[in-house]
């Protein structure tokens, strides 16, 4: 829930407030990194405790390094400057976790606990996700610092020292709520149907269908699996009374788990509902050539005919493919991963809907905010993200899967149509805004109409480095105000 991160971070700066040495608070910092991802990632207990663990004390490592810093950041006597360059080291290290290559996760990033507080998540077009993690770090320092500083001083001055940091917190408190000010007033100023925050392209809107199938497959999926996954979405979308006006029907990634170029029965079957329909049809299923397998998105017109296909460029390490470990293959060999790897994309294609360029984004790619930002930059109106989460159905992937196609929205002042599996499915305006949706673990549709957007938003233009800098000028600035007598 959005305002628990305000408050979640007292407790950890209230304990790294007690230990003397910054080699302690890294100790601290990565018993409370290991807990918090311990219980975030518990999903991933299904393939073993071992890899839990190591995923745990992976990204407990990042609190750690934060654990550090607040130890030896406590030099700085201003509380403001310190605040703020706690809060700037903190999106430094959330910019390092998710920028490592294929280790790269922002999962457990503090900004998509914010994807309903749309006023604060504005920011986000103009700095980044980066922006809102910053605030909220920011507020928990302040507060934070309250209670540390009321519990190291002596009783007899107590009273004469909080009236000196009631100022500090009250300008830090300022500055959050102008900034949720602000993102209120850019949402005031446009309109959630036809957003002014960005001129319509020349495409007509589309009036899109999200079909949410709520079926759980087996992992690797099975014969009868992909029979059920026909069946559903064959008769949801062919029952739908919506479908004759639809100009986009989206099914989820691996809506049909199968290489589906090499199997004419279900090809065929797919084919004729988009003919039914006469729509648009964007779904997930494998695509095999020489030899090798891909995830793709197939995209139909509504004659039947396959227009163009996506095939999936980020891949999840050990989900779609196993690298060479050496000497540790046998061990991975022990868990259940996929017997063969899933091979990427050359490059990141546009599929056209009418006039309108539609980015694609399947599974993993929506997390991050690279690939759609490149997608924007090549001209796509419409981004749609599809996704298969059955595997880690109702937990927290699901749920923060969801919550982070919201701040892709309003990063990008696109309209995001998420498909998932098991959901939640969603068609987000570039507010971030959900205007439509499907809840999770349930079967369903939803239907809204969707505006081709045209333009880069102010952080497709500018990127992170803008944000990048204002954190290393904050961390600087405390480093040199440490060394002060």
């Amino acid at each position: 829930m959005p305002p628990v991160a305000w408050i979640a971070l007292i407790p950890l700066f209230y304990v790294l407030g007690q230990v003397r040495r910054p080699w302690q608070g890294g100790v601290v910092g990565l018993i409370y990194g290991m807990v918090f991802f311990g219980l975030f990632f518990y999903y991933i207990v299904q393939y073993g405790v071992l890899p839990l663990v190591l995923l745990a004390l992976f990204q407990g490592f990042f609190f750690a390094i934060f654990g550090w810093v607040v130890v030896y950041l406590r030099a700085v006597r201003s509380l403001l400057l310190r605040a703020a360059a706690l809060a700037a080291a903190w999106v430094l290290i959330e910019y390092i976790r998710s920028h490592i290559g294929p280790l790269a996760v922002n999962f457990g990033d503090i900004a998509y606990s914010q994807y309903e507080m749309l006023s604060l998540l504005q920011i986000a077009s103009v700095l980044g996700s980066g922006a809102v993690t910053l605030v909220i770090v920011f507020a928990n320092a302040l507060i934070a610092s309250i209670f540390v500083q009321h519990h190291l001083e002596k009783p007899g001055t107590r009273r004469s020292a909080h009236p000196q940091m009631a100022k500090p917190v009250l300008i830090g408190l300022a500055l959050v709520f102008a900034v949720i000010l602000g993102g209120a007033v850019v949402i005031q100023s446009g309109s959630f149907v036809t957003p002014s925050v960005r001129e319509i392209a020349p495409g007509k809107p589309l009036q899109t269908v999200v079909m949410q199938g709520n079926v759980a497959i087996a992992h690797p999926p099975t014969q009868e699996d992909a029979e059920r996954c026909r069946l559903t979405y064959v008769n949801m979308t062919s029952k739908f009374p919506g479908r004759m006006s639809a100009d986009l029907i989206v099914w989820p990634e691996t809506s049909l788990p199968v290489a589906l170029n090499e199997s004419p029965q279900y090809l065929d079957e797919v084919k004729q509902v988009a003919k039914q329909t006469g729509a648009y049809l964007l779904m997930g299923a494998l695509d095999a050539a020489g030899g090798q397998v891909h995830n793709s998105a197939y995209l139909f017109s509504g004659e039947g005919e396959l227009l163009d296909t996506y095939r999936k460029v980020d891949l999840v390490m050990f989900g779609e493919y196993v690298p060479n470990l050496g000497p540790l293959n046998r061990l991975v060999g022990r868990y259940p991963i996929r017997s063969q790897d899933i091979v990427p994309g050359a490059a990141r294609n546009l599929l056209q809907v009418y006039e309108v360029p539609l980015g694609t984004l399947i599974c993993w790619e929506a997390i991050f905010a690279g690939p759609n930002r490149e997608l924007c930059r090549k001209g796509a109106q419409v981004l749609v993200a599809i996704t298969s989460d059955a595997w880690a159905a109702n937990s927290a992937e699901s749920q923060q899967h969801g919550a982070i196609a919201s701040v892709r929205a309003v990063e990008s002042r696109r309209y995001v149509v998420r498909a998932a599996t098991m959901g939640p499915s969603a068609i987000i305006n570039p507010y971030g805004q959900r205007i439509a949706q499907v809840k999770p673990d349930e079967e369903g549709q939803t239907v809204g109409k969707v505006y081709p957007l045209s333009g880069p938003s102010i952080y497709h233009r500018i990127g992170d480095l803008p944000l990048l800098i204002i954190c290393a000028v904050l961390w600087m600035a405390a480093m040199f105000a440490r060394r002060q007598p």
